[in-house]
């Protein structure tokens, strides 16, 4: 059946005024790690000689920016207003929703978890929201969920824990300069343009062997296609996959595929992946059922529910990958942080995002990082603390990550993690285990690729 274009609404991640700084974290799927549901941190909230939590109790004073005897205040940034339409705004409801389960069991040393500033950056002022918050009086800055990262410069300078949703390259640093105050969902360098072995496992999982990849004719997805041509480079030959087709010189908001749809077609092309946003994948898989090249897609920016509501039958078969556990994990299998997750979202009447659950995780690594400093913390100490962590996985809501190495480079080499669901009837459909949402692929080896389910 021909699907009529439809007007193309939002999504993630890429408007060419921003020079397409967004352009994919996840694209490249270089997001690595090692899986675990240990918790490194020590639950230290007050309780009672009953064990109930109490906001009582004689902690130590604390001489810190934000911190009074009854508070603990951070402020958050997000990209409210952008140009795409798209949902950085939740976040700020994934910290709250986690603040109110905090608070809700007596806060941490006597305090209540305050966000006591929101940020609309605009999309285009981010430098300045951070200098504002800088300036306040806050302990910390969380969230982060922003198109651009421009303040990320002046937050390092002032040594500011600061917690976000990793789709630019300004949160990671090098071995000489690590930027060890900035922490992201799930590590902060991102590696895009290096080999990963992400992309080469889905074409092996879903037994293709020719692959398409396009992207905008701008560096920052450019360099996110580069980064899966390599990868099939290094690990084409154990996966059975070669490019068969790639442009990496598209026009941001082309509207005319019709000649790289059918140049894909001629090659044989049985799976796409791209560098591009909603609107520019929309437009190729419209042009794609045209012209009848009736492959999948995979899609590292997938994840939204009204995306895929209103287009799930363009996109049948095609896969996504998230860096949490998805939200339709059957119930009884969903890991804590997910289950915690869904339940305060819903108490506080707001609907579940991925920018709503990347926030959950920033807060989540936020206070088990105050756990971990102890009671009399300051800024520096729960920057050292989280750094000590080589496996947090926010009550499983995440893959371990290994902050002693995951300011500076993807961890351990050669190795991937992430949920991967499939859309099937326009809903998402984990492809996880029960109990194991995620898939992370081994690429050591020198036979086929590899990977085990884990919680």
């Amino acid at each position: 059946m021909t699907v009529q274009h439809r007007p193309v609404r939002h999504r993630h991640r890429l408007a060419i005024g921003l020079a397409a700084v967004t352009i994919l974290a996840g694209a490249c799927g270089n997001s690595t790690g090692k899986a675990s549901t240990d918790s490194t941190a020590k639950d230290t909230t007050a309780t009672t000689a009953s064990g109930s939590p109490t906001t009582g109790g004689n902690f130590p004073a604390v001489t810190a920016p934000g911190v009074s005897a009854t508070e603990i205040k951070v402020g958050g940034i997000a990209s409210a207003t952008n140009p795409l339409g798209a949902s950085y705004g939740s976040a700020f409801d994934g910290t709250q929703a986690y603040f109110d389960m905090v608070n809700a069991a007596g806060g941490i040393y006597g305090r209540k978890l305050i966000l006591a500033d929101k940020k609309d950056d605009n999309a285009v002022n981010n430098k300045d929201a951070a200098k504002a918050l800088i300036g306040s009086d806050i302990f910390a800055v969380l969230p982060v969920d922003t198109l651009l990262f421009t303040g990320a410069d002046d937050l390092v300078a002032a040594n500011v824990p600061t917690f976000g949703w990793t789709i630019n390259a300004e949160w990671g640093g090098t071995t000489a300069a690590p930027r060890s105050n900035l922490f992201g969902q799930s590590g902060s360098y991102l590696g895009i343009g290096n080999p990963a072995p992400n992309v080469p496992y889905i074409t092996q999982m879903l037994k293709k062997h020719k692959l398409g990849v396009l992207a905008y004719g701008v560096p920052q997805s450019a360099d996110c296609a580069t980064g899966i041509e390599e990868s099939i480079k290094k690990y084409g030959k154990q996966a059975d996959v070669e490019v068969a087709f790639s442009d990496k010189s598209l026009a941001y908001g082309e509207k005319n595929l019709s000649v790289q749809v059918g140049k894909m077609k001629d090659a044989g092309v049985d799976l796409i992946t791209t560098c591009m946003d909603t609107n520019g994948v929309v437009t190729l898989a419209t042009e794609m059922d045209k012209q009848g090249l009736d492959v999948p897609q995979y899609l590292p920016n997938g994840y939204d529910h009204g995306f895929v509501e209103q287009y799930g039958d363009l996109f049948e078969g095609s896969v996504v990958r998230t860096d949490f556990a998805p939200f339709e994990i059957k119930e009884s299998d969903q890991p804590k942080g997910l289950k915690e997750f869904l339940e305060w979202m819903k108490k506080d009447g707001k609907e579940p995002t991925e920018n709503a659950a990347t926030a959950w995780m920033n807060a989540a690594q936020f206070v088990d990082g105050l756990k971990a400093a102890g009671e009399s913390f300051d800024r520096q100490k729960l920057i050292d603390a989280i750094n000590a962590m080589k496996d947090w996985t926010g009550d499983g809501i995440t893959w371990g990550v290994d902050w002693s190495i995951r300011h500076t480079q993807t961890d351990p080499l050669g190795h991937a993690c992430s949920a991967i669901s499939k859309i099937e009837g326009s809903k998402f459909v984990p492809m996880g285990e029960p109990g194991k949402p995620f898939t992370c692929i081994d690429g050591t080896g020198t036979g086929k690729l590899t990977a085990t389910f884990s919680d």
